[in-house]
């Protein structure tokens, strides 16, 4: 609805009405073949665009900076406003892994109400990747010996570090460790995004950073990063530190807001 805000709430039961939304809403998108689709957005990420940041580093630009948090932001965001083409109002869930000890069972289940779960895998198309990508994503949690679900002691010590840098990159190792946990695709950066619980993952990441900003602002944030684009997004750093002005909030229940500040339960 336009001039509402959606709101990201935890990941949850496969029937519960924010989770049947957001199922909906990808079944839609992973039927679309061209730009518009999820093959090609989850591209975006690794193969075969590469344009994303990790560590301080992007395929696609020779300049080092902590962009992984906005540049994730960005894509999110991104993907969420295909999804709300498809189903109004549809927001991304995030998988709380420091309570959910497991892939979350809305994840896990390969059918839902006797069709196939488009949370479940994806069938990644990638002609272009060496060797060209015909398959579909799979996982396999829990096999890496040194990966482990971040717990809650560790992401509130690291909500505590009022350093940006220092709060950026720890984020970022205890990301890579979940990736690593899941296993399979999400192991690999070329196809990570292709597997629907990147996004879950990375809401519950941005969700930290959202945390962090409500306790400790963005004064923190080095000025030369400001106005460093992310792309292919249209954005800057500057454009996506406000998640309201991205549309969204993190919350624990379901409630529309008018942009004049009329709630709506």
């Amino acid at each position: 609805m336009t001039g509402s805000m959606v709101y990201r709430l935890r990941v949850s039961a496969a029937d519960d009405p924010h989770m049947v939304k957001f199922r909906q809403a990808m079944n839609s998108l992973q039927s679309i073949q061209d730009s518009r689709g999820y093959n090609h957005i989850a591209g975006l990420h690794g193969v075969p665009g590469w344009y994303c940041w990790h560590h301080q580093t992007s395929r696609r630009s020779p300049v080092q900076a902590r962009l992984f948090l906005p540049w994730h932001r960005a894509y999110l965001w991104w993907l969420e406003q295909a999804m709300q083409d498809q189903v109004a109002g549809t927001a991304l869930p995030w998988w709380d892994w420091t309570r959910d000890r497991k892939i979350p069972n809305a994840y896990a289940a390969r059918r839902v109400d006797n069709a196939h779960n488009p949370l479940f895998n994806f069938r990644m198309r990638v002609p272009s990747a060496r060797p060209p990508i015909n398959r579909n994503t799979q996982r396999d949690p829990a096999q890496l010996r040194l990966a482990r679900l971040p717990t809650a002691d560790q992401i509130n010590a690291v909500r505590k570090e009022p350093d940006w840098p220092s709060f950026s990159d720890a984020l970022q190792n205890y990301h890579d460790h979940v990736h690593g946990w899941v296993g399979g695709d999400m192991r690999n950066t070329a196809t990570a995004g292709f597997d629907p619980v990147f996004y879950a993952h990375h809401a519950m990441i941005d969700r930290i950073w959202y945390l962090w900003q409500v306790e400790h602002g963005n004064g923190g944030i080095p000025i030369e990063l400001l106005d460093l684009e992310l792309m292919p997004f249209g954005k800057r750093v500057r454009d996506v530190l406000d998640v309201q002005t991205l549309g969204y909030e993190y919350a624990a229940t379901v409630v529309n807001v008018d942009v004049n500040g009329e709630k709506n339960g």
